[in-house]
């Protein structure tokens, strides 16, 4: 195979894996476009209401995610969750969870807020977060459970450190410690509860906390943006081969 063929396959290769690179970061873009127009939809609706929300507690609320709901119940002493490494304005701190009772069986847990964590001592729980026990009444989004986050140690639970212990020491979130990520399954398991959503709380901040509407971590603009890039590196790897084995050689022959 010639020299000249060789090149010609390498630049054709490369102009058609950077367009299909192009057209794929396109295509994640709107379908990133869709999704934000489908949350902007359901953020508009009218709040679900409590005893709306109870008839659909039993079934899938996925259709429901980002859906406003009004809520009142008595929060359930003792099964805080504190999850951490969860930031806020650049800073390092926990996010509050705590399972809401709303009555009849049906019970929510609760991203209640942002604490920021004492920065000498890690590992402390926040002394500032106060929990009523009076019944509540909040505003939230219903969403999915939080992300999961590295772990920095062998396991979910603070207190555990090594595989021998786990026997003697089960891990519980009955402890109410301190968590890197949230599992609704073993929190359900160990607590005997049954969640039927996890809801994000809105409002001003209030009991130690800091509230904000949950980053939804979706955005076309990069999409869009790698799109461009590709397209420019297509539209150089044509030039390129153009200039170097046709227009420049003619030049020279001239």
């Amino acid at each position: 195979m010639g020299v000249r063929v060789l090149i010609s396959l390498v630049a054709i290769l490369g102009v058609i894996a950077t367009l299909m690179l192009g057209q794929w970061q396109l295509s994640r873009g709107e379908q990133k476009e869709q999704m934000l127009a489908l949350l902007e939809k359901q953020m508009s609706l009218d709040p679900l209401g409590q005893e709306e929300f109870k008839k659909l507690a039993t079934s899938d609320l996925k259709s429901y995610v980002n859906r406003r709901i009004n809520l009142s119940g008595q929060w359930i002493q003792g099964q805080t969750v504190y999850l951490a490494n969860r930031s806020h304005a650049g800073k390092s701190g926990f996010w509050v969870m705590t399972p809401l009772k709303l009555g009849e069986g049906v019970t929510v847990m609760v991203e209640r807020g942002w604490v920021a964590w004492n920065p000498k001592s890690p590992s402390e729980m926040p002394t500032d977060v106060q929990t009523p026990s009076a019944s509540v009444t909040i505003e939230g989004l219903i969403v999915e459970p939080p992300s999961k986050m590295l772990e920095l140690w062998g396991g979910s639970g603070a207190g555990t450190k090594t595989s021998e212990e786990q026997p003697s020491q089960q891990q519980t979130y009955l402890r109410s410690g301190i968590w890197q990520n949230f599992d609704l399954n073993l929190f359900e398991s160990q607590t005997g509860l049954k969640l039927s959503a996890v809801v994000h709380q809105l409002g001003s901040p209030s009991e130690g906390l800091i509230r904000e509407l949950p980053a939804q971590g979706v955005s076309a603009d990069r999409n869009f943006g790698y799109a461009v890039q590709w397209f420019m590196l297509s539209a150089l790897i044509a030039g390129l081969y153009l200039w170097f084995q046709w227009i420049k050689p003619r030049i020279h022959a001239r």
